[in-house]
């Protein structure tokens, strides 16, 4: 994903702007949604056992209840971005030039096959949603 990342925002090297690192922090961002929403569940199951009402009241109580969720998540969140920065530098991480790929990606004639099949199935949905009318509703 990191490479696809990178290969799309290639033109912005002409700025100079790092696009190996943000399409690096893109992928990581991504990858610890799943976790960060984990981590919520748990600590909103855990404030709920101790008695705390979240789905009560008005907009301010509602916010004011998630307090208690939000800094534990916080701290969680700044533990775990320590804990991987730690790991990328001890494993002498430098993303950028000069860097090689485990595994080089080519477009071949089966990817082409694949977005023409794609680009026909998308444009027959589009014509669909505009000249067949509805049957149900």
């Amino acid at each position: 994903m990191t490479d696809a990342i990178e290969r799309l925002l290639k033109p912005l090297t002409v700025f100079h702007v790092k696009v190996h690192e943000i399409a690096m922090m893109m992928t990581i961002a991504l990858r610890f949604i799943p976790v960060l929403l984990e981590e919520t569940d748990k600590i909103m199951n855990a404030q709920k056992a101790r008695g705390a009402d979240m789905e009560s009241g008005g907009l301010i109580k509602r916010v004011k209840a998630l307090l208690p969720v939000l800094i534990p998540l916080f701290v969680s969140s700044f533990r775990r971005a320590n804990d991987l920065a730690m790991a990328m530098e001890c494993r002498c991480y430098h993303g950028g030039k000069g860097r090689t790929r485990m595994k080089v990606l080519h477009f071949s004639a089966r990817d082409g096959w694949v977005t023409l099949f794609l680009a026909v199935i998308f444009a027959a949905v589009i014509f669909c949603n505009i000249y067949v009318p509805v049957m149900w509703g």
